[in-house]
């Protein structure tokens, strides 16, 4: 048996069947995160991955959303804009999701996956508002991204990060489930009609 072969077959990547779109990036980065943090190696060899994997996953998915969202919502916020950072990107992702669900009738409780999510975004901001600091040792200043004695709690993030991807990844299927879209019971369009002006 060529072991050789084997290998080369399993390492091939289909790289372009497996990169349509920023929520196909989104879910390879929340699976790198996720094995990292599963991994049995000492955690100061890996945390700095684990955590851009972490919040560029985050970046991606809210990008996502607020691309699928817009045409519900009757907002523009943010939409196509060039940005890294998550607190703007949440809160345009949430004003698009309230919107969207205020306008299309979809009455679901996810308070609690919200604030988690928001929990997550607010603790990621202290130490990496620019999406800089976990891919850098130092700035343009030259100045050292983090302080000697500085840590991060990676269970606790890991914690409210389940809710977030349970917001992000599914907040399309729940949207498409409640308006009947999923189901093909309306088209697109057809509920675009339908929905109710944006609140002023």
């Amino acid at each position: 048996m060529n072991s050789n072969r084997w290998e080369k077959a399993r390492r091939y990547s289909h790289i372009g069947m497996s990169s349509d779109c920023n929520f196909t990036y989104a879910f390879q980065y929340q699976k790198a995160y996720e094995i990292l943090y599963k991994s049995q190696a000492p955690v100061d060899t890996i945390a700095l991955p684990m955590l851009y994997s972490m919040r560029h996953y985050l970046e991606l998915a809210l990008k996502y959303n607020i691309e699928y969202f817009s045409d519900f919502s009757g907002s523009k916020s943010m939409v196509g804009k060039n940005v890294h950072t998550l607190t703007s990107l949440k809160n345009a992702f949430l004003e698009h999701w309230r919107l969207s669900k205020g306008r299309c009738s979809v009455n679901i409780d996810d308070n609690s996956l919200i604030s988690d999510f928001t929990q997550l975004i607010q603790e990621l901001d202290k130490v990496d508002i620019y999406a800089v600091s976990f891919r850098y040792s130092h700035d343009r200043q030259k100045n050292k991204n983090f302080e000697w004695l500085a840590t991060i709690d990676i269970h606790y993030l890991n914690e409210i990060f389940k809710s977030a991807t349970t917001l992000l990844n599914h907040s399309v299927d729940v949207f498409e489930e409640c308006t009947g879209l999923m189901h093909g019971s309306l088209t697109k369009d057809q509920l675009l009609s339908s929905i109710q002006e944006p609140a002023s």
